[in-house]
């Protein structure tokens, strides 16, 4: 396999990119715009509040000139120069399978109460779905072109095969090769055993993508909640003792690999003591007042 690849950005921690309904909207139609302009193959994407992921076909530069220019697009929402780009490289099928499954459990993996098949801001609704054709959609050639370009906030023409949803973004369908998954994945079964795999830190560890990514707080509820369940059978850490928690954030480290204060707020506990028992490193005595 060749020139298949996984772009993401790194996640904003201390704001989010798409604060709403409308910025998603311009969210994904700068997906539309800027894969027709650079002759990108879209696989498979999905667009959360902090950060962003595709997986695509094209060369190295088409993918570079692409999140660079969809970065650009997207700073108008946020401050964009801490969202670093990490571009890597699929080189066979089992792993592109896998990226995919990655790329749209994101909305699951962060908490959200959706099924990847249900999140609108993403492709998971086109795969292996009869229905999705029945959708309400409106031809391109049916608006304007100056309202299309106000639209698109573009001047780029569109193929007039393309469509625009209600809420007026092109629908994914239109560029996205969803028929390349699903011969990829063969059967719908298929698809689902590998999205109901929770390979989320592998993947990172594996793409490199944990040492470009970081996680905000809101995404990690849905792991720390989990993490709680599988450890200790509570829902929260608010109620497990203070040993427990500490055990839980040792465990959340482990796996996403995050900083002591993150630690801290999640698991709800004391971030000097916490670095010294993560850390192994004793607390120093408090200086003795000299009367």
């Amino acid at each position: 396999m060749r020139d298949y690849w996984h772009i993401c950005t790194r996640g904003l921690e201390k704001e989010v990119i798409f604060k709403s309904g409308e910025d998603f909207v311009y969210g994904m139609n700068g997906v539309a715009v800027f894969s027709l302009i650079y002759g990108l193959k879209i696989l498979a994407f999905c667009l959360m509040d902090n950060h962003v992921h595709f997986v695509v076909k094209g060369s190295r530069d088409e993918c570079l000139r692409f999140i660079k220019y969809y970065k650009r697009r997207l700073s108008s929402l946020a401050d964009m120069t801490m969202a670093d780009e990490c571009l890597k490289e699929i080189c066979d099928e089992e792993y592109l399978r896998r990226v995919i499954a990655y790329v749209l459990r994101n909305p699951m993996s962060a908490g959200l109460d959706v099924l990847p098949v249900t999140y609108r801001w993403s492709s998971g609704a086109l795969y292996f779905n009869s229905m999705y054709s029945s959708l309400e959609m409106s031809p391109v050639s049916d608006v304007s072109k100056r309202m299309l370009r106000k639209i698109l906030a573009s001047r780029v023409e569109l193929p007039e095969t393309y469509r625009l949803t209600r809420e007026m973004y092109v629908d994914p369908a239109c560029y996205v090769c969803y028929k390349e998954v699903e011969a990829l994945f063969r059967y719908p079964a298929r698809m689902m055993f590998y999205l109901s795999r929770n390979e989320d830190m592998e993947m990172e560890l594996e793409s490199g993508l944990l040492d470009r990514h970081r996680y905000g707080d809101k995404e990690l509820y849905g792991a720390v909640g989990r993490m709680c369940r599988d450890m200790f059978r509570s829902d929260s850490p608010d109620s497990l003792c203070i040993e427990d928690r500490y055990r839980l954030a040792a465990g959340l480290r482990k796996k996403y690999g995050l900083s002591i204060s993150q630690l801290a707020r999640l698991t709800m506990t004391d971030r000097k003591i916490l670095a010294s028992v993560l850390l192994k490193h004793p607390p120093k005595p408090l200086p003795e007042c000299n009367p």
